[in-house]
Protein backbone atom coordinates (compact mmCIF):
# COMPACT_ATOMS: atom_id res chain seq x y z
CA UNK A 1 0.00 0.00 0.00
CA UNK A 2 1.38 3.62 -0.73
CA UNK A 3 0.79 5.07 2.84
CA UNK A 4 2.66 1.85 4.50
CA UNK A 5 6.25 3.41 5.63
CA UNK A 6 8.69 0.88 4.42
CA UNK A 7 11.13 0.88 7.50
CA UNK A 8 7.98 -0.85 9.58
CA UNK A 9 7.47 -2.96 6.80
CA UNK A 10 11.10 -4.07 7.10
CA UNK A 11 10.95 -4.74 10.78
CA UNK A 12 7.75 -6.30 10.43
CA UNK A 13 9.84 -8.29 7.54
CA UNK A 14 12.35 -8.69 9.78
CA UNK A 15 9.74 -10.49 12.77
CA UNK A 16 8.00 -12.42 10.59
CA UNK A 17 11.27 -14.31 9.19
CA UNK A 18 12.79 -14.26 13.19
CA UNK A 19 9.22 -15.86 13.84
CA UNK A 20 8.97 -18.40 10.58
CA UNK A 21 13.00 -19.63 11.66
CA UNK A 22 11.66 -20.35 14.87
CA UNK A 23 8.75 -22.07 13.96
CA UNK A 24 10.81 -24.15 11.23
CA UNK A 25 13.29 -25.08 14.10
CA UNK A 26 9.67 -26.20 16.56
CA UNK A 27 8.38 -27.88 13.26
CA UNK A 28 11.77 -29.97 13.15
CA UNK A 29 12.19 -30.69 16.64
CA UNK A 30 8.24 -31.62 16.92
CA UNK A 31 8.53 -33.96 13.96
CA UNK A 32 11.73 -35.56 15.58
CA UNK A 33 10.02 -35.77 18.90
CA UNK A 34 7.31 -37.49 16.59
CA UNK A 35 9.29 -39.93 14.76
CA UNK A 36 11.38 -41.15 17.52
CA UNK A 37 7.68 -41.50 19.25
CA UNK A 38 6.86 -43.73 16.20
CA UNK A 39 10.12 -45.68 16.20
CA UNK A 40 9.62 -46.46 20.14
CA UNK A 41 5.42 -47.59 19.08
CA UNK A 42 7.13 -49.82 16.25
CA UNK A 43 9.72 -51.57 18.62
CA UNK A 44 7.48 -51.72 21.23
CA UNK A 45 4.93 -53.83 19.12
CA UNK A 46 7.91 -56.04 17.61
CA UNK A 47 8.38 -56.90 20.76
CA UNK A 48 4.73 -57.48 21.77
CA UNK A 49 4.79 -59.49 18.50
CA UNK A 50 8.05 -61.58 19.47
CA UNK A 51 5.89 -62.08 23.09
CA UNK A 52 2.97 -63.37 21.28
CA UNK A 53 4.93 -65.76 19.21
CA UNK A 54 6.60 -67.38 21.69
CA UNK A 55 2.88 -67.17 23.90
CA UNK A 56 1.54 -69.30 21.40
CA UNK A 57 4.18 -71.60 21.18
CA UNK A 58 4.22 -72.15 25.07
CA UNK A 59 0.40 -71.94 24.93
CA UNK A 60 0.31 -75.39 22.53
CA UNK A 61 3.06 -76.93 24.69
CA UNK A 62 0.94 -76.32 27.28
CA UNK A 63 -1.72 -78.04 25.90
CA UNK A 64 0.56 -81.06 25.22
CA UNK A 65 1.80 -81.54 28.81
CA UNK A 66 -2.37 -80.90 29.95
CA UNK A 67 -3.36 -83.58 27.81
CA UNK A 68 -0.27 -85.68 28.51
CA UNK A 69 -0.98 -84.91 32.53
CA UNK A 70 -4.97 -85.86 32.33
CA UNK A 71 -3.62 -89.48 30.36
CA UNK A 72 -1.25 -90.38 33.15
CA UNK A 73 -3.41 -89.54 35.90
CA UNK A 74 -6.03 -91.70 33.99
CA UNK A 75 -3.31 -94.24 33.94
CA UNK A 76 -2.33 -93.97 37.50
CA UNK A 77 -6.12 -94.40 38.19
CA UNK A 78 -6.44 -97.52 35.64
CA UNK A 79 -3.28 -99.25 37.75
CA UNK A 80 -4.40 -98.25 41.09
CA UNK A 81 -8.03 -99.68 40.27
CA UNK A 82 -5.99 -103.02 38.98
CA UNK A 83 -3.49 -103.33 41.79
CA UNK A 84 -6.87 -102.98 44.75
CA UNK A 85 -8.22 -105.94 42.73
CA UNK A 86 -5.43 -108.48 42.79
CA UNK A 87 -5.24 -106.57 46.40
CA UNK A 88 -8.79 -108.34 46.69
CA UNK A 89 -7.80 -111.21 45.41
CA UNK A 90 -4.58 -111.82 47.39
CA UNK A 91 -6.86 -111.39 50.55
CA UNK A 92 -9.43 -114.11 49.28
CA UNK A 93 -6.61 -116.17 48.93
CA UNK A 94 -4.67 -115.78 52.31
CA UNK A 95 -8.12 -116.23 53.74
CA UNK A 96 -8.44 -119.87 51.49
CA UNK A 97 -5.24 -120.89 52.43
CA UNK A 98 -6.11 -119.73 55.80
CA UNK A 99 -9.00 -121.78 55.45
CA UNK A 100 -7.50 -124.94 54.55
CA UNK A 101 -4.77 -125.02 57.08
CA UNK A 102 -7.16 -124.77 59.91
CA UNK A 103 -8.54 -127.69 57.84
CA UNK A 104 -5.18 -129.21 57.52
CA UNK A 105 -4.35 -128.54 60.99
CA UNK A 106 -8.13 -130.56 62.04
CA UNK A 107 -7.30 -133.23 59.86
CA UNK A 108 -3.43 -133.91 61.47
CA UNK A 109 -4.94 -133.99 64.67
CA UNK A 110 -7.57 -136.48 63.72
CA UNK A 111 -5.03 -137.88 61.79
CA UNK A 112 -2.32 -138.23 64.64
CA UNK A 113 1.26 -138.29 64.24
CA UNK A 114 1.33 -141.44 61.89
CA UNK A 115 2.98 -141.19 58.67
CA UNK A 116 0.15 -142.45 55.94
CA UNK A 117 1.12 -143.95 53.16
CA UNK A 118 -2.37 -143.37 50.80
CA UNK A 119 -1.38 -146.03 48.08
CA UNK A 120 -0.45 -148.90 50.93
CA UNK A 121 -3.81 -147.39 52.48
CA UNK A 122 -5.64 -148.08 49.43
CA UNK A 123 -3.86 -151.87 48.87
CA UNK A 124 -4.89 -152.55 52.75
CA UNK A 125 -8.62 -151.05 52.15
CA UNK A 126 -8.42 -153.59 48.81
CA UNK A 127 -7.34 -156.49 50.79
CA UNK A 128 -9.80 -155.84 53.67
CA UNK A 129 -12.88 -156.15 51.19
CA UNK A 130 -11.55 -158.77 49.37
CA UNK A 131 -11.01 -160.98 52.85
CA UNK A 132 -14.42 -159.55 53.85
CA UNK A 133 -16.26 -160.98 50.61
CA UNK A 134 -14.14 -163.87 50.61
CA UNK A 135 -14.13 -165.19 54.12
CA UNK A 136 -16.76 -166.57 56.05
CA UNK A 137 -16.71 -165.10 59.23
CA UNK A 138 -19.05 -165.32 62.64
CA UNK A 139 -21.01 -162.00 63.96
CA UNK A 140 -18.97 -160.59 66.02
CA UNK A 141 -15.58 -161.33 63.69
CA UNK A 142 -17.71 -159.66 60.47
CA UNK A 143 -18.71 -156.92 63.35
CA UNK A 144 -15.33 -156.11 63.93
CA UNK A 145 -14.21 -156.49 60.09
CA UNK A 146 -16.71 -154.42 59.16
CA UNK A 147 -15.57 -151.61 62.11
CA UNK A 148 -11.88 -152.22 60.48
CA UNK A 149 -13.35 -151.35 57.00
CA UNK A 150 -15.20 -148.89 57.81
CA UNK A 151 -12.48 -147.07 59.63
CA UNK A 152 -9.50 -147.52 56.86
CA UNK A 153 -11.99 -145.88 54.48
CA UNK A 154 -12.37 -142.77 56.39
CA UNK A 155 -8.42 -142.80 57.74
CA UNK A 156 -8.26 -142.85 53.49
CA UNK A 157 -10.99 -140.14 52.98
CA UNK A 158 -8.99 -137.81 55.76
CA UNK A 159 -5.54 -138.53 54.02
CA UNK A 160 -6.56 -138.09 50.41
CA UNK A 161 -8.34 -134.74 52.03
CA UNK A 162 -5.29 -133.88 53.64
CA UNK A 163 -2.87 -134.40 50.43
CA UNK A 164 -5.71 -132.60 48.36
CA UNK A 165 -4.97 -129.59 51.00
CA UNK A 166 -1.92 -129.49 50.48
CA UNK A 167 -1.84 -129.54 47.41
CA UNK A 168 -4.46 -126.39 47.25
CA UNK A 169 -2.39 -124.83 49.69
CA UNK A 170 1.19 -125.13 47.44
CA UNK A 171 -1.02 -124.18 44.36
CA UNK A 172 -2.40 -121.20 46.39
CA UNK A 173 0.42 -120.09 47.48
CA UNK A 174 2.03 -120.19 43.79
CA UNK A 175 -0.71 -117.95 43.04
CA UNK A 176 -0.28 -115.91 45.61
CA UNK A 177 3.21 -115.30 44.58
CA UNK A 178 2.82 -114.67 41.35
CA UNK A 179 -0.17 -112.04 42.55
CA UNK A 180 2.37 -110.52 44.83
CA UNK A 181 4.87 -110.18 41.85
CA UNK A 182 1.85 -108.66 39.77
CA UNK A 183 0.94 -106.56 42.63
CA UNK A 184 4.85 -105.51 42.89
CA UNK A 185 4.88 -104.02 39.06
CA UNK A 186 1.65 -102.65 39.59
CA UNK A 187 2.95 -100.52 42.40
CA UNK A 188 5.86 -100.18 40.51
CA UNK A 189 4.39 -98.88 37.83
CA UNK A 190 2.06 -96.21 39.51
CA UNK A 191 5.02 -95.00 41.40
CA UNK A 192 6.92 -94.63 37.91
CA UNK A 193 4.24 -92.79 36.42
CA UNK A 194 3.04 -90.65 39.19
CA UNK A 195 6.57 -89.30 39.35
CA UNK A 196 6.20 -88.25 35.34
CA UNK A 197 3.07 -87.43 36.40
CA UNK A 198 4.44 -84.84 38.97
CA UNK A 199 7.44 -83.62 36.58
CA UNK A 200 4.25 -83.09 34.14
CA UNK A 201 2.81 -81.03 36.80
CA UNK A 202 5.89 -79.21 38.07
CA UNK A 203 6.30 -78.17 33.80
CA UNK A 204 2.64 -76.61 33.48
CA UNK A 205 3.47 -75.15 36.93
CA UNK A 206 6.60 -73.33 35.40
CA UNK A 207 4.75 -72.80 32.35
CA UNK A 208 1.87 -70.99 34.29
CA UNK A 209 4.33 -68.62 35.90
CA UNK A 210 5.85 -68.06 32.67
CA UNK A 211 2.57 -67.46 31.09
CA UNK A 212 1.62 -65.12 34.07
CA UNK A 213 4.83 -63.44 33.45
CA UNK A 214 4.34 -63.16 29.92
CA UNK A 215 0.83 -61.60 30.36
CA UNK A 216 2.11 -59.36 32.80
CA UNK A 217 4.93 -57.90 30.42
CA UNK A 218 2.23 -57.72 27.47
CA UNK A 219 0.15 -55.90 29.44
CA UNK A 220 3.12 -53.64 30.75
CA UNK A 221 4.08 -53.34 26.70
CA UNK A 222 0.97 -53.12 25.30
CA UNK A 223 -0.17 -49.81 28.10
CA UNK A 224 2.63 -48.16 27.36
CA UNK A 225 2.80 -48.72 23.63
CA UNK A 226 -0.91 -47.05 23.90
CA UNK A 227 0.82 -43.90 26.30
CA UNK A 228 3.78 -43.36 23.01
CA UNK A 229 1.28 -43.61 20.54
CA UNK A 230 -1.08 -40.78 22.39
CA UNK A 231 2.14 -38.54 22.93
CA UNK A 232 2.90 -39.06 18.91
CA UNK A 233 -0.38 -38.24 18.12
CA UNK A 234 0.04 -34.75 20.47
CA UNK A 235 3.24 -34.34 18.45
CA UNK A 236 1.48 -34.58 15.16
CA UNK A 237 -1.25 -32.49 16.35
CA UNK A 238 1.28 -29.92 17.20
CA UNK A 239 3.18 -30.42 14.10
CA UNK A 240 0.58 -29.91 11.75
CA UNK A 241 -0.90 -26.96 13.60
CA UNK A 242 2.79 -25.80 13.02
CA UNK A 243 3.51 -26.45 9.53
CA UNK A 244 -0.11 -24.50 8.75
CA UNK A 245 1.53 -21.96 10.98
CA UNK A 246 4.51 -21.59 8.78
CA UNK A 247 2.41 -21.81 6.12
CA UNK A 248 0.55 -18.72 7.41
CA UNK A 249 3.97 -17.07 7.90
CA UNK A 250 5.14 -17.63 4.70
CA UNK A 251 2.21 -16.14 2.42
CA UNK A 252 2.65 -13.35 5.16
CA UNK A 253 6.23 -12.49 4.67
CA UNK A 254 5.43 -12.82 0.86
CA UNK A 255 2.56 -10.37 1.54
CA UNK A 256 4.62 -8.27 3.46
CA UNK A 257 7.88 -8.44 1.12
CA UNK A 258 5.28 -7.05 -1.37
CA UNK A 259 4.56 -4.19 0.27
CA UNK A 260 7.96 -3.77 1.37
CA UNK A 261 8.76 -3.26 -2.71
CA UNK A 262 5.79 -1.61 -3.46
CA UNK A 263 6.43 0.90 -0.58
CA UNK A 264 9.86 1.62 -1.32
CA UNK A 265 8.92 1.73 -5.20
CA UNK A 266 6.39 4.34 -4.08
CA UNK A 267 8.92 6.70 -1.86
CA UNK A 268 11.39 6.35 -4.91
CA UNK A 269 8.61 7.51 -7.62
CA UNK A 270 7.48 10.27 -4.93
CA UNK A 271 11.31 11.19 -4.51
CA UNK A 272 11.43 11.44 -8.48
CA UNK A 273 8.82 13.67 -8.52
CA UNK A 274 9.90 16.25 -6.08
CA UNK A 275 12.49 16.44 -8.52
CA UNK A 276 11.15 16.86 -10.93
CA UNK A 277 8.60 19.34 -9.10
CA UNK A 278 11.59 21.43 -9.23
CA UNK A 279 13.22 21.08 -12.38
CA UNK A 280 9.07 22.65 -13.03
CA UNK A 281 9.45 25.03 -11.20
CA UNK A 282 12.55 26.37 -12.19
CA UNK A 283 11.07 26.15 -15.97
CA UNK A 284 8.22 28.19 -14.67
CA UNK A 285 10.62 31.30 -13.95
CA UNK A 286 12.22 30.79 -17.16
CA UNK A 287 8.44 30.68 -18.99
CA UNK A 288 7.66 33.72 -16.30
CA UNK A 289 11.29 35.46 -17.44
CA UNK A 290 10.70 35.03 -21.67
CA UNK A 291 13.11 32.47 -21.83
CA UNK A 292 12.84 29.50 -24.29
CA UNK A 293 11.97 26.40 -22.63
CA UNK A 294 12.53 22.92 -24.25
CA UNK A 295 9.98 20.68 -24.55
CA UNK A 296 10.47 18.16 -22.02
CA UNK A 297 10.12 21.47 -19.93
CA UNK A 298 7.03 22.74 -20.88
CA UNK A 299 5.47 18.85 -20.77
CA UNK A 300 6.28 18.87 -16.80
CA UNK A 301 5.22 22.14 -16.74
CA UNK A 302 1.80 20.97 -18.04
CA UNK A 303 1.93 17.88 -15.96
CA UNK A 304 2.28 19.88 -12.68
CA UNK A 305 -0.44 22.26 -14.10
CA UNK A 306 1.66 25.17 -13.36
CA UNK A 307 0.46 27.17 -16.70
CA UNK A 308 -3.02 26.72 -18.85
CA UNK A 309 -2.62 24.46 -21.93
CA UNK A 310 -3.68 27.23 -24.26
CA UNK A 311 -1.04 29.61 -23.09
CA UNK A 312 1.58 27.17 -23.86
CA UNK A 313 0.74 26.43 -27.36
CA UNK A 314 0.55 30.26 -27.08
CA UNK A 315 3.93 30.09 -26.29
CA UNK A 316 5.71 27.56 -28.44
Amino acid sequence: MLGEDPELLRAKLEELRARLKASESEAVELKNGRDALNAEVKEISSQIRQILSEYNAIKSEYLNLKKQKEELYNEVQKLKSERDRVREDLKALREEVNTLLNELKNLQAAIGKRKINVFELKERLEQLEWEYQTRTMDPEEEKNFVERIRDTESLLRMAERYNECLSQIKMLRQLISEKRKIHKDLTDSIKKISNQYLEVKAQLKSLRDKVNEMRAKLSELIEKKEALRRKADEYHSKYVAKVNEIKQLREEIERTALMLKAAELSRVLSRRRAELYEVALKALEKYKQGEKLSLDEFKLLMEFNLIEHGAASGSA
